[in-house]
């Protein structure tokens, strides 16, 4: 929702501006040399599984087309909730999330790194000469054939009104950036020339025989130099048509759709990293229902402060101990997997007992009196009978948080009404 705060080698005199070069093994020709971001970045990235994220990101745009989803390394189509309608260059929708998402990386990497921002920060024209890229790769410069300069000059001058005229939308313009020679929409069907700058700008720098960090290497590609170089520059296009539209970078419906697909990209790092199925992920940018009622008002709350944050363990997916109890969730579907639940780690004990709060492990637990209980190991259940959240002192929720936890369960753990 914030942002990052600077990663700490942004502040260390050994990390290094610009791209660092890359060899394959046993072969130092110049010639060959690829570009990535500095190391410092790469082991963030590989940290935070950013490359395979953007790999299912891709990849669960296509689930509905042929072949779907063919580059996941998570069957990831298997999360039919998290699934787009719009698929990938089938859409103005989705030319539209492909310059969000990645504008929402972009971001986050100059938030982590603003010292050494100048890794993600795009070509500032089209690139035009060797003189407009690294001087790595000025050797195998190639000049463009007339379609693909004549679309450069449409995204370096797209704020001229004839430009503006062939996208009327963002989305649009998106698709256009983003897709294939051949690939268009039904609506305009005049926006041309069609040429695939995107594919053109990455196959402009990929290295036969060295691929390991390439910028079209789909595994690793955001590791690449000259993929945050090209990407920028499409940023740049995206936001110069913004500004000749009226539209502003501090726009609510821009930050709230940064923050979709912050959490889409969230969602599937977790899957990744933790190995989920589908029952244990709900999509985070689906709407949530209006709830009211005493579990909503008064006792989901005390799981959400900034005291307790049992949240932050116990989300909507990938939760301890398969226990949610906030993040984007209903407090519907919350409360039905407290209620008369059987606990991970609570033996015999049920998470909550209706009426009966001193035989519920969730208020044991939080009331730091778990330890006493008598629980007993079970074939399914041990006994982890520290106090929660986690503290040495005794409870964190005051003993008027207590009260309002203990009065719902003595009150029948009623859900929303």
């Amino acid at each position: 929702m914030n942002g990052y705060m600077p990663h700490p080698s942004d502040s260390s005199p050994t990390m290094k501006d610009g791209p660092a070069e890359f060899f394959p093994p046993g072969n130092t020709d110049p010639n060959i040399v690829d570009l990535t971001v500095q190391p410092e970045v790469l082991q963030w990235m590989y940290d935070n599984s950013w490359q395979a994220a953007h790999v299912e990101w891709h990849a669960i745009r296509a689930c509905n087309l042929p072949g779907g989803g063919g580059l996941s390394k998570v069957n990831i189509c298997r999360f039919t909730q998290l699934v787009p309608e719009d698929q990938n260059c089938q859409s103005a929708g989705d030319g539209y999330q492909f310059l969000v998402f990645h504008r929402h990386m972009i971001q986050a990497l100059k938030q982590l790194w603003p010292n050494h921002s100048e890794q993600f920060t795009g070509f500032t024209k089209f690139p035009t000469s060797a003189e407009d890229v690294p001087p790595q790769w000025r050797s195998a410069w190639k000049d463009w054939d007339a379609s693909a300069l004549e679309a450069g000059r449409i995204g370096d001058e797209i704020d001229k009104p004839e430009n503006l005229a062939r996208f009327p939308d963002e989305g649009t313009l998106g698709f256009w950036l983003q897709c294939n020679v051949g690939q268009r929409l039904r609506m305009p069907a005049n926006n041309m020339p069609w040429v695939g700058l995107h594919f053109v700008l990455h196959a402009k720098w990929a290295r036969p025989g060295n691929t390991k960090h390439g910028v079209n290497n789909t595994e690793a590609n955001i590791d690449n130099y000259m993929f945050w170089k090209l990407h920028g520059w499409i940023d740049n296009v995206w936001e110069k048509y913004r500004l000749a539209k009226g539209l502003k970078p501090d726009d609510q419906k821009l930050k709230d759709d940064l923050v979709a697909q912050c959490r889409e990209m969230d969602t599937e790092i977790k899957i990744i990293q933790e190995d989920l199925t589908p029952d244990e992920v709900v999509n985070p940018n689906e709407p949530l229902p209006v709830e009211s009622g005493f579990f909503h008002e008064r006792v989901r709350p005390l799981f959400e402060d900034t005291t307790n944050l049992c949240s932050g363990c116990h989300a909507e997916s990938g939760a301890n101990a398969r226990l949610t109890l906030g993040g984007h969730i209903s407090s519907k579907k919350i409360v039905e997997g407290l209620v008369n639940r059987p606990s991970l780690d609570g033996g015999q004990y049920k998470l909550v007992v209706p009426g009966d709060p001193d035989h519920s492990w969730l208020y044991l637990k939080a009331a730091g009196l778990a330890a006493g209980a008598g629980c007993t190991p079970t074939a399914t259940a041990q006994c982890i009978d520290g106090v929660m959240p986690p503290s040495t002192t005794g409870p964190t929720m005051t003993q008027q948080q207590l009260g309002i936890l203990r009065q719902w369960i003595q009150d029948g753990a009623a859900g929303p009404p």
